[in-house]
């Protein structure tokens, strides 16, 4: 039998797992319509758990004095932001899937988890796994680090990585323009997304990561939330609009997604994890506790997690195993590292200091970052798999942060070394700026406000005291800066606020 023969359609496949997981419906979607004031400029230092509420207000400070070195990053936030308003939002809600989950209910989320590919599959040549059948490609089974884009764009991470990201985009240009445009659009998704009647998703991820053959679900989906992180502290910056009217509905709702991250047999499952996993499990629910007023479930996360995750995860020498295993070996690392970081950060509420834990033979968050350094500067040949390229630029927040946190202007130099694109654009510079790096000027760098910046793009990165960060008029609409990333409803968002592994 021939593989045309042999190979249902990817389409087929689908709606077989339809079948067993209950057919789609069309359902409609609301969202709430608010009023609120301008706020008056100040650099208010907000409250927020795995960034810097204080390196934040600092950079306001700057912004909002036409500081030269960051005009950059902030028109390209600004420019995103911008896209982000007149894009179509319309299917950032779980009720924009095809298919239902097995509880009859699309306000379930529900994902596929990313590898899986049907058993028959032919960008996979024979001899098939052992108990496929070849007439309906059951079970789906993994391929590691080959991403099944056509079955998951069915489901729901898509629209969650993409309504994740906006929200962080739209927060950030709020809290640095006082623009409450951007907070009514922010807090437009949000509503859509979490809280709406008609459209929100239920606290769980019941049905996260399923594959068609296999389970509904599985303790893995936990990993679709992780950039949540970021949407937490997003939401920190929000509390300070006027218009942010439900901030204990949404507290509520986070504290029941905690609730069973914590109590699920799958959010048992996931705090079990040795790997990425197990540390993005961490750095999530830390964050929502904490967001949520549940201090003692931080300080529980944070307090274990020397022993739990640093010393079990990685090496004396700095090596992470169980990510170099992975086909996508450094991309894992990387990931893996800005969980690190996240956990410790989100740790320091707790009062748990978890950037100078070192444990009796050596293991350190410092030593695993420094382990990639000589890899990255091409002193060293990585030895493990890495299927598709990777761009060190995109490290920017693994080593900003530790240049920071460990007090080692070392770690910049490597980033600014080995990257290949310019680190200007991002938008890690709006939270974790080269200014706070030891060695680094903290003095603003001021250009005069009848000249633009002399730079390639000289246009984008007018002096934001006189463009009052509001790229409105541009022509460039279609500029994409380096590091960001256009998703499909047209939009330009930060590539760091998104699944980069999708």
């Amino acid at each position: 039998m021939n593989a045309a023969q042999s190979y249902h359609s990817l389409a087929v496949i689908l709606l077989l797992f339809a079948a067993l997981t209950g057919l789609s419906g069309a359902a409609d979607w609301t969202h709430s319509h608010r009023d609120g004031a301008e706020k008056s400029a100040e650099a208010t230092i907000p409250q927020t758990f795995s960034w810097d509420g204080e390196m934040l207000a600092g950079v306001k400070a700057r912004v909002q004095k036409g500081d030269a070195e960051l005009q950059p990053a902030i028109h390209a936030l600004m420019h995103s932001a911008e896209l982000v308003m007149k894009a179509d939002i319309s299917k950032w809600t779980v009720m924009a899937k095809n298919f239902t989950p097995p509880s009859g209910t699309k306000h379930d989320y529900m994902s596929v988890a990313i590898y899986y590919w049907p058993c028959n599959s032919p960008k996979f040549p024979p001899p098939y796994p052992h108990g496929c059948n070849t007439t309906t490609g059951l079970p789906w089974v993994s391929h590691d680090g080959v991403v099944n884009s056509a079955a998951v764009d069915q489901f729901d991470s898509p629209a969650l990585g993409h309504m994740e990201a906006a929200i962080t985009t739209l927060g950030l240009a709020y809290y640095f323009s006082d623009n409450e445009t951007y907070a009514i659009r922010a807090l437009t998704v949000v509503d859509q997304w979490f809280l709406g009647t008609e459209t929100k998703m239920n606290p769980n991820l019941n049905f996260g990561q399923g594959h068609p053959g296999g389970a509904s679900g599985g303790s893995g989906g936990i990993i679709d939330t992780v950039r949540w992180v970021n949407l937490i502290n997003a939401l920190q910056l929000l509390k300070l609009s006027t218009s942010f009217s439900n901030q204990v509905e949404i507290e509520t709702w986070f504290g029941q997604y905690s609730e069973w991250l914590t109590d699920s047999k799958l959010g048992k499952g996931e705090s079990h994890a040795t790997n990425n996993h197990g540390t993005w499990y961490d750095a999530q629910l830390s964050n929502y506790a904490l967001y949520a007023n549940k201090g003692d479930v931080a300080k529980r996360v944070a307090s274990e997690a020397a022993e739990k995750r640093i010393d079990t995860e990685i090496m004396p020498d700095g090596q992470m195993p169980l990510e170099e295993r992975r086909t996508k070996s450094w991309s894992y690392c990387d990931y893996n590292l800005q969980a690190f970081l996240h956990l410790a950060t989100a740790a320091q509420h707790s009062h748990v200091d978890l950037f100078s834990y070192v444990s009796k033979d050596g293991r350190s968050i410092r030593k695993a970052v420094e382990y990639l350094i000589p890899f990255m500067l091409g002193e060293k040949k990585w030895p493990y798999k890495q299927i598709e390229p990777f761009k060190f630029s995109a490290m920017l927040e693994v080593f900003r942060r530790s240049a920071i946190m460990f007090k080692n202007a070392s770690f910049e130099a490597a980033i600014e070394k080995a990257s290949n694109e310019s680190l200007a654009e991002n938008v890690i510079n709006l939270i974790y700026p080269k200014s706070a790096v030891p060695g680094q000027s903290d003095e603003s760098t001021m250009m005069p406000q009848s000249q633009p910046q002399n730079h390639h793009h000289k246009n984008r990165h007018r002096n934001l005291a006189n463009s009052a960060v509001s790229p409105r008029d541009r022509r460039d609409h279609d500029w994409i800066p380096a590091g960001y990333t256009k998703i499909p409803n047209g939009a330009v968002v930060p590539s760091a606020f998104l699944p980069e592994l999708l």
